[in-house]
């Protein structure tokens, strides 16, 4: 054998220096496609030496991978446009790159036109969707069906386009979608002016047939059968005792009963006198003394009014002011006594105050004492009790001696009598 281990030497005489194989090797590479094609040898063979390409779907992007990759190697991404047909209406698909496998549905609006309208379609594209079918229940047990996905073309929508309607009135113009656009009452009150120039037609909204004009009411409004419900002044509420009528309603004559500023009298006005403001002030006066007091507590001397008293500052009603011991009084203004004027004690009060203090004094001091006599005297009287009672208690252990001695004494004697006493009973009764 050669030095391969795997072709015989071939020489007739052969002494085991066999020469070096020159034979092709011949095993198959790692790559399962190629065989080695290097002379014999030993140990295992080099990698293949070949390349494969791999490409992206439509073959714009390329890469060299080793011999038996291929199927292993995940193909390259692609930057160019996916080149495939679009299988729904529009000329191309929107712009995707190139990829394996299916496009992405199509996402652009449909556009194709109404036939009844004109409007394009704004959905989503529809003419090639995919929709999964549920699978048909299977007849035996053991068979297993599976759902179908189908390519199906829907049909465009109702127009939904807004298009400006007016309603039977012409109150307003709204949007409608295509669809549903027709005039139609908006179910509002009709509200065009009656003959009265009052009041408007409540019925709801309708076609005017007749009208002078868009805000006149014509032949088929209502007609007018309500009173007079013109706003009446701010403040009357009082009801125009007329019917429904053009133009403004007189003033009201109506009597009503106000008090006056102070509030202690009543007064009779009209209503149309007292909803002017500049009389009212004037007729709620009765023309008596305001009966309210300044901040200073005296009264008014205004006549009534309303609001608040005026120049309560100049009153100068007198008042007695005294000093702070109350002995010394004087009569002053109002208007001084609000300046903080004060009367000041004298000598004399200050003597007086002096001697109410020594006189507290000596009524304290005697209280002391008193209080102090007293105590005194509830001592003396707990120390006598206490003693009482202890002297109690030793003539009573005293006594009780005594009575325990003599028993001790004489209970020898005292049962020998009882002894005899019961003999002689037993014999008697027995």
């Amino acid at each position: 054998m050669r030095d391969c281990n795997k072709h015989p030497c071939n020489r007739k005489c052969c002494d085991g220096n066999c020469p070096p194989c020159e034979k092709p090797c011949g095993r198959t590479l790692s790559c399962g496609n190629h065989k080695c094609n290097s002379v014999c040898h030993r140990g295992p063979c080099y990698p293949c030496a070949q390349t494969d390409i791999v490409t992206c779907r439509c073959g714009a992007t390329k890469i060299q991978v080793p011999c038996g990759r291929k199927h292993k190697t995940k193909p390259p991404g692609c930057n160019k446009t996916c080149t495939i047909p679009p299988d729904c209406h529009h000329p191309k698909r929107e712009h995707h790159r190139c990829h394996f496998g299916e496009c992405p549905p199509c996402k652009q609006v449909c556009d194709k036109l109404h036939s009844d309208c004109g409007h394009t379609c704004p959905a989503l594209c529809h003419s090639d969707v995919l929709v999964k079918e549920e699978a048909q229940k299977a007849s035996m047990p053991w068979e297993q069906t599976k759902p179908q996905i189908k390519r199906i073309a829907f049909p465009c929508p109702e127009c939904v386009v807004p298009v400006p309607v007016t309603c039977l009135g012409g109150h307003e113009t709204v949007n409608w979608p295509c669809h549903l656009a027709k005039p139609s009452s908006c179910q509002r009150p009709c509200r065009r002016i009656l003959g009265c120039t009052n009041h408007t037609c409540s019925l709801p909204c309708h076609t005017v047939i007749g009208a002078p004009d868009v805000t006149k009411a014509g032949e088929n409004c209502e007609q007018c059968e309500n009173p007079c419900l013109k706003d009446r002044p701010e403040g009357c509420q009082h009801e125009c005792p007329k019917p429904c009528h053009p133009g403004d309603c007189k003033p009201c004559k109506q009597m009503i009963r106000i008090k006056c500023n102070c509030g202690l009298n009543q007064l009779y006005v009209t209503c149309a006198d007292w909803l002017d403001p500049a009389k009212r002030d004037q007729l709620q006066c009765c023309g008596n003394q305001c009966p309210k007091n300044y901040p200073c507590g005296h009264r008014c001397k205004a006549d009534c009014h309303p609001g608040p008293c005026p120049n309560p500052e100049q009153c100068k009603k007198k008042v007695k002011v005294t000093c702070k011991c109350k002995r010394i009084k004087k009569d002053f203004s109002c208007e001084l006594v609000r300046t903080n004027q004060a009367v000041k004690c004298d000598d004399i009060c200050k003597q007086k105050k002096e001697e109410e203090r020594l006189k507290r004094e000596a009524i304290e001091q005697q209280k002391k004492m008193e209080d102090e006599e007293k105590n005194k005297k509830e001592l003396e009287k707990y120390k006598k009790m206490f003693e009482g009672k202890k002297k109690s208690k030793v003539k009573e252990v005293q006594e009780e001696t005594e009575t325990t001695g003599f028993f001790n004494k004489y209970k020898v004697i005292v049962s020998s009598c009882v002894i005899v006493v019961v003999a002689i009973c037993y014999l008697t009764f027995h």
